[in-house]
């Protein structure tokens, strides 16, 4: 989703659609959400299932945590939306049939699609393997990853999801076993030759820039480089992780602990690992996850909205999305026919109606749910595009936080609103747990900077920046991507030791143009 404005960041909800459909979709029942203490999880499976997947995604979540950063606890709060579809041409009519599961990593909070049961969830080439790989173990590695490490190049990324995709987890659930093959990558390593490590080293820029067969390769090399470091240099492996989580530059920290391995030399080394090498296992404990559920029925409204959602993330994620995008008008014409003030809903029109029009929907979300803080996010979101009412817009961001102490987007908003105002003070400790909730997000890492150059923490505020410009998610494109480095550049030449000293005009830093990711 693109923002209207430097620094904001629409809520996930926030999207938009062309026009609404005159009709609606038939009825949606059999639906429950779940909620475990990290995982939201939305579906139509029976009860029992339902509440088997929530535990399962928390299981694995906790499993992987546990595997690859032992005795780490993550602090701030953190959540992820599930959606599974009970059955697969269901899924299919919104993804296709070439995935398993598909992951949006840059929505807040991150959503995952699925179908099935969780043992659907993991792939096994054929019945006699033991090996499997898993969409979600590889997009939640992904996800904690980003509250791990403060920079990570391509290739670390990629194969240290593929790395630990293969997690087996026992069936008591106390310990997991790393280091099984990942074979759809080491085929594609075996398979494409033509590319080398010092490629997976300077691998960056978008995934489809490149043709199929180059992408598939640097996968399967990502992949080997992370087994074999894993396996044969752990140590080292360890301390190039820990620069990284500091923010060290990725080719700094590769030289700094690797200064012998040259990428011709280690070519040489991963063929002979692929041919020769010992693939050990190594069993790690796990910690017991409290089963502590939520549970609710879904209405109609909620179904209808959650399938609208569902079609817009296809949509989106697919060159020709236009009968997945019908599909949505549809389920949101349902949804507010079913209920005019569902705010998930409300949140999903947003985009179909004038701006003026704009923030009378977020006083009906606000009026029909006073306690629900995505309907105050709604409401300060139309409020803050629309222009109007900078003191009511502001006391709507305030009462977001409140409610929802968890959703970054309310306080990477509220924290932008007061760099606006010139009042960086008040911003930084807003932008602050907006970038603690959600560090991978570029629009958020770039809040923080501007707070921290308006108060004359320069370093930080370089820092920050070029995080933010690291993190550009991949549909950036050259204009936003320029921006980004045009600010890191102001950021470096302009700021200034004293306090308040960079944001010295009116109202706070000038806003670069519009569609900042």
């Amino acid at each position: 989703m693109l923002d209207a404005s430097h620094g904001v960041r629409l809520s996930s909800l926030g999207l938009v659609l062309l026009a609404t459909a005159a009709s609606a979709a038939p009825a949606q029942t059999g639906w429950t959400e779940v909620q475990t203490p990290h995982v939201t999880l939305m579906t139509d499976l029976n009860r029992d299932e339902a509440r088997r997947a929530a535990l399962s995604v928390e299981r694995t979540r906790a499993a992987l945590l546990a595997a690859a950063w032992p005795g780490t606890k993550l602090l701030q709060p953190e959540r992820i939306e599930v959606v599974v579809f009970a059955n697969r041409q269901d899924f299919q009519s919104y993804f296709g049939d070439r995935v398993g599961g598909v992951f949006i990593h840059g929505a807040y909070p991150p959503v995952a699609f699925l179908y099935g049961p969780p043992d659907k969830w993991e792939q096994r080439a054929t019945l006699a393997l033991t090996e499997t790989t898993s969409v979600l173990k590889h997009e939640l590695m992904h996800h904690l990853a980003a509250f791990i490490y403060r920079r990570q190049p391509r290739w670390f990324s990629e194969g240290m999801a593929q790395f630990f995709e293969t997690m087996r987890v026992s069936e008591d659930g106390t310990t997991a076993t790393l280091g099984d093959a990942n074979l759809q990558a080491f085929h594609s390593y075996l398979r494409v030759r033509s590319v080398n490590v010092a490629d997976a080293l300077a691998w960056s820029g978008k995934l489809d820039q490149q043709d199929e067969a180059t992408t598939s390769g640097l996968y399967g090399l990502s992949w080997l480089l992370v087994h074999w470091l894993y396996n044969t240099h752990a140590a080292d492996f360890d301390r190039y992780q820990t620069l990284l989580a500091k923010g060290i530059d990725p080719d700094k920290a590769w030289k700094a602990v690797f200064p012998n391995l040259s990428p011709g030399a280690l070519d040489s080394e991963l063929n002979h690992y692929a041919q020769l090498g010992e693939f050990r296992n190594v069993p790690v404990p796990v910690p017991e996850v409290p089963d502590t559920l939520h549970e609710r029925t879904m209405t109609a409204a909620d179904v209808h909205a959650t399938r609208a959602r569902t079609a817009l993330s296809a949509a989106a994620s697919q060159v020709h999305g236009e009968g997945q995008l019908a599909d949505a008008k549809k389920e949101l014409a349902a949804a507010l026919a079913d209920d005019p003030a569902n705010v998930r809903a409300l949140a999903m029109k947003m985009g179909t109606v004038p701006p003026a029009e704009r923030a009378a929907l977020g006083r009906s979300a606000t009026a029909a749910h006073p306690e629900d803080g995505l309907a105050w996010l709604l409401l300060a979101e139309s409020l803050q595009n629309s222009g109007e009412n900078w003191e009511e817009c502001m006391q709507a961001y305030r009462k977001a936080t409140e409610l929802l102490p968890d959703n970054a987007t309310a306080f990477n908003n509220l924290a932008w609103m007061y760099v606006q105002k010139g009042q960086p003070q008040e911003a930084l400790p807003l932008a602050v747990t907006a970038v603690r909730i959600a560090p991978w997000d570029s629009a958020f890492l770039d809040t923080l900077a501007a707070a921290l150059a308006g108060v004359g923490r320069c370093t930080e505020a370089v820092t920050a920046q070029a995080r933010a410009v690291d993190n550009l998610p991949e549909r950036a494109g050259p204009a936003v991507r320029a921006r980004y480095a045009e600010r890191l550049a102001d950021f470096q030449k302009n700021c200034k030791s004293a306090a308040g000293a960079f944001l010295g005009t009116p109202g706070g830093a000038s806003p670069p143009p519009a569609n900042k990711p």
